[in-house]
Formats: C-alpha cells, structure tokens, sequence
C-alpha cells in the first residue's frame, strides 16, 4: 500500500524561528520565504512540488549551500514515487533490484551486463579504483586541478601521482598527459567534464586519446556531470568499453538525477575487471530505494532535458556575473558549477560569503589559490549568489 508523505507546515515556522535564532538576518529568511513562495505558485499553475527542495533544509546550517555541486531543483516526481510506492518493500536485500538496472543501464549505453557495476553512489568505485591501481604497478597519471576521489585515494594508498598542468585555457592538456604516460604507468584519470573547471573535453580528441593510451596504461573516465553538458549524449565515452578497448567509465546519479541523499553510482569497464571490483565493492548490497528512484529517473527523460536546461540558465547568470565584475572564471563550463578568479585568498572569499548567506567552497586546488568553485542552485539561491558576489567583489 502507497502511503502518501506530507509536509509538516510546522516544520518550516520552527525553520524560520531557528535562523532568526542563530541571527543570520532578515536576508536568508526572506530568500526561504521568497522560496516557499515560488513553491506556492508553481503548485497553484498544477506543477506536483511535494519534492521541490527548501532553500534551508532542515540539515542546513541556514546558509545558502552552493559548495558540494548538489542538484537544488531535486529529483524527478516519478523517482519520489517510485520510492514512496516501495517503502513497505524493504524486508529484501536488492540484489535482483540491481539486475534490473544494470540490466537498463546496458541498453542505454550498449554495453553488455558483465561489464557494469553498481554501488552506493560513486565513491566506492572511486576509492576502490585507487585501491586496484596500487596493486597493478602504482602509477597514475593525472591532470591540475581536476577530482581528488581517484587521485587523493591513490596517494594516500601509496601510489605515485604524475599531476600534469592543465592548459592555458583551463582544460585538460591531453598531448602533455599522453607524454607522461609510460610502459610503467598503470592508469590516467580524466574527470569529463572536469571538477573544479567545468571544461569539457572535445569528444572525438577524448576518444582518440583514450584509444591511443588505454593500449599503454587504463584509461578512467569520470562522468559524474556528463548529462549537464550541453553535447550530451555525443559526450558520452561508454562506447570505447563496448569496443573492447581498456577502458572505464563512472556516473553518478548525485548529479543531474538530484539523487545525492540516496547514493548511487555505477561503472562500465571490462568484464573480468567489473568482476574483481563488483566483488570488493559490494559491501551487503545497494540501497534499495535508490535504485527504484533511479531507474524511475533514467526514464523520465523530459525531467533530464528540463533539468539540463535549467542548469543551465543558473550556470549562465553565475558566469555573467563574472564577466559583468570582471573576474576570470573557466570558460564554457559544463556542470553545475563554475571556476573563478576572486582575485583573493580562496578561504577568506568563503568567508566574505558566508557573512552574505552564501556556502561556497572553502578551500582549493594547488596552483589555483584566488579561484573558487560555485554550484548553482534553483533561481532564488541563484540571483541570492549573484547578489552576494557584486557585494564582495565590487
């Protein structure tokens, strides 16, 4: 029996109280009134908002959050009812639940079932595939700048880490990763498009590249934000693995999906290797309702393209805002997020941006001190951001 979830209206006075209570101003409890607002409307033009997300929710510290590229717009309403519809069904361990989709995931990407794996969000394939390199040579080759989970777990495993500038445009520099590589090396990681950039690497000089090196060292391709870019699905890179070449792609549904709450993620690589690593990674099985919610989600495809869009157009008023100010930033980014310039120590922008309401990115990347990431969130958190930056940076 489906049973229906609710909002508790008492839930959001005591949200209110408590921001007034900590003394962040009248400012971020008129974005969360400006939010519940927008909520209100989209629900009085017929748009189902049980699962629209609130500006502070209830584990929020009452900032804005625009620092972990969550997806702010929230999951699909088919992915929420699915879970709903499922929550007497949770007496089972999901193994059969995970066929299914892997089942699904091999049709979207022309790949057989043998070479994917599915885990509790991408992490686990991440850290474990930092694992797997320091037992087969220890070497990796990666770019500036680019996603810690393989690189930092790579390290701190022991493994030896070629870290490769990027280019004079913020991108990967392929030709310079390719002349690092050697007999020795054991993979190259590439995170398309990449995090903290948001660049995206051109698709036909991506296949060719991992065509060429993956016959030398493996080739990891990191998709976490592949279905925001604009190019998507000629982006996509899953048809080398089909080909047989040594290759693996990773996704994520944290990301477009607005799953990050849930944790599901999965790899194609080739069999014999999905099968060491299925075996290590399995840890008693994926959230059940993770998975329902994300085969729900891969097929409402009007919700992804609503979704790229709108990303988008938060994505362009955060460069706008860079451009009308002034400030570099990585060009043409393609996630939910863009890389700038605050012409200042990364720590204190976080903190002139906290003092606006605003959680942006504490720390950074090496060589890279003055720039900070920042997400995009839905239109209120977006303009609120906007706002805050012309106050900081003015």
């Amino acid at each position: 029996m489906k049973q229906e979830l609710k909002n508790n209206p008492s839930v959001n006075s005591s949200r209110r109280n408590w921001l007034k209570s900590v003394g962040l101003g009248a400012g971020a409890v008129a974005l969360t009134a400006c939010v519940d607002s927008s909520v209100k409307e989209l629900s009085a033009a017929g748009m189902k908002t049980d699962h629209f997300p609130s500006a502070t929710p209830n584990v929020s510290d009452g900032l804005v959050r625009l620092s972990s590229n969550e997806n702010a717009f929230g999951p699909s309403a088919k992915a929420v009812d699915a879970m709903q519809g499922e929550l007497f069904n949770l007496a089972r361990y999901s193994d059969a639940t995970v066929d299914v989709l892997k089942s699904k995931i091999a049709a979207q990407e022309g790949v057989s079932e043998d070479q994917i794996i599915v885990t509790n969000g991408s992490s686990p394939i991440l850290f474990g595939y930092a694992d797997w390199i320091t037992k087969n040579g220890n070497k990796l080759v990666t770019s500036m700048a680019t996603y810690e989970g393989v690189p930092r777990g790579a390290e701190f495993m022991g493994a030896d880490v070629t870290y490769v500038p990027l280019d004079a445009d913020m991108n990967f520099d392929l030709d310079a990763i390719e002349a690092a590589v050697t007999e020795d090396t054991t993979a190259v990681y590439i995170c398309n498009p990449n995090n903290p950039t948001g660049t995206v690497v051109d698709a036909a000089k991506l296949t060719a590249f991992a065509k060429r090196v993956s016959k030398k060292a493996q080739v990891f391709i990191d998709e976490a934000y592949i279905e925001m870019s604009d190019a998507y699905p000629a982006n996509v890179q899953s048809k080398l693995v089909a080909e047989g070449h040594d290759v693996v792609i990773c996704r994520t549904f944290s990301k477009i999906h607005a799953m990050a709450g849930q944790r599901l993620g999965y790899a194609i690589l080739p069999a014999e290797q999905a099968k060491q690593l299925g075996g290590m990674l399995r840890m008693g099985g994926v959230n059940y309702l993770a998975l329902v919610a994300g085969m729900a989600s891969m097929e409402d495809h009007a919700n992804l393209n609503t979704m790229r869009s709108r990303v988008k157009v938060e994505r362009e008023k955060l460069t706008a805002a860079a451009e009308s100010l002034g400030q570099a930033y990585a060009k043409n980014p393609q996630g939910n997020f863009i890389y700038m310039d605050t012409g200042m120590p990364h720590d204190e922008f976080a903190k002139l941006m906290k003092a606006q309401g605003i959680k942006v990115v504490g720390r950074t990347w090496p060589g890279y001190d003055t720039w900070s990431r920042i997400s995009v969130g839905i239109p209120e958190e977006t303009d609120a951001c906007v706002k805050a930056l012309k106050t900081v940076l003015a």
